[in-house]
C-alpha cells in the first residue's frame, strides 16, 4: 500500500477511498508475554507468564483515507483495508 492507492474496507462500508497518508508501525506489537497452561476457572497472575509468543496481528500501519462518497477523511487500520489498484 502506498499514497495514492485506491482502497476499500474489507467488510461493510462499500465506498472507495484514496490513501492520503500512512503512519508506519503505529499499532500493535510483534510479540507478547503469554500464559500457555491455565486450567479453566483459575485466575491469572503476572507471575504465571511462561512464554513469549508472536501476536496474532503483529504491527500495523495507520492509514488516512479520503472517502470519495462523502469527501471526508478518516484514519483506518491497515489490516481492514483492501487495495483495489494493484500494479502487476
Amino acid at each position: 500500500m502506498k499514497i495514492g492507492d485506491l482502497v476499500r474496507l474489507k467488510k461493510g462500508y462499500p465506498a472507495i477511498g484514496i490513501v492520503m497518508k500512512i503512519d508506519k508501525q503505529h499499532y500493535g506489537a510483534r510479540q507478547a508475554f503469554k500464559v500457555s497452561k491455565v486450567e479453566r476457572g483459575k485466575a491469572l497472575r503476572p507471575g504465571m507468564v511462561d512464554i513469549i509468543a508472536p501476536t496474532r496481528d503483529g504491527i500495523q500501519d495507520r492509514v488516512m483515507v479520503l472517502w470519495t462518497e462523502d469527501m471526508e477523511q478518516s484514519y483506518e487500520n491497515s489490516i481492514v483495508l483492501e487495495v483495489l489498484d494493484k500494479e502487476k
